[in-house]
């Protein structure tokens, strides 16, 4: 009985290992997430975990953001590097965060325009607040703005704005209480 409880436990702990965080020794930590679902010649559509940090999968740039009357801010930009078209990715941040989710496709055909340059025509950005809080999620299809859900400190819905796909100016606000829907303006455009 022994034996098949500690046989048991350590199964459990070699299967744990293997999804467990990777740790590079260079000074800093940085974690590295790497869940993969990759199947090649199928209907399913293939989902892939990564992490901005991993540089396999992204290139890191600090780069210098120069605006007028403010002072110069240095800022991360990164690439993704041998994207797999049609993948669904979710991207995370090194705080383990979701910053991204949505399908990488290499051309995106809207109102008879197309455009070829790869990217993630179909997503949603995720933004947050200082103290690590869910602050706004903002939604994209077909390569146009759709909507912003912005969220309270309870990750509750504070108002949802909503876009016009061809102008992006915003055609509709819904206000919320404690997560009920309040109000709702609907924003006309003048010719």
């Amino acid at each position: 009985m022994k034996i098949v409880i500690f046989s048991f436990i350590l199964l459990f702990s070699a299967s744990h290992s293997c999804f467990s965080q990777e740790k590079v020794a260079a000074g800093t930590e940085q974690h590295s997430i790497s869940k993969v679902k990759y199947k090649k010649h199928t209907l399913e559509i293939d989902t892939l975990w990564v992490s901005q940090n991993d540089t396999t999968v992204f290139k890191q740039e600090e780069i210098f953001i120069h605006r007028p009357c403010s002072k110069p801010q240095l800022v991360k930009q990164y690439q993704l590097l041998n994207p797999i078209e049609g993948a669904y990715y979710f991207i995370y941040n090194d705080e383990k965060q979701l910053i991204k989710a949505g399908k990488y496709t290499i051309e995106q055909r809207y109102e008879g325009q197309q455009n070829k340059q790869g990217n993630f025509y179909d997503s949603k950005n995720y933004n947050y607040k200082n103290n690590g809080k869910l602050a706004f999620i903002h939604y994209q299809e077909e390569g146009r703005n759709l909507k912003t859900e912005y969220f309270d400190s309870k990750k509750r819905l504070k108002s949802i704005r909503y876009l016009n796909k061809k102008s992006g100016e915003i055609s509709k606000i819904e206000n919320y209480k404690k997560g009920l829907l309040q109000e709702t303006r609907t924003i006309k455009a003048i010719p």
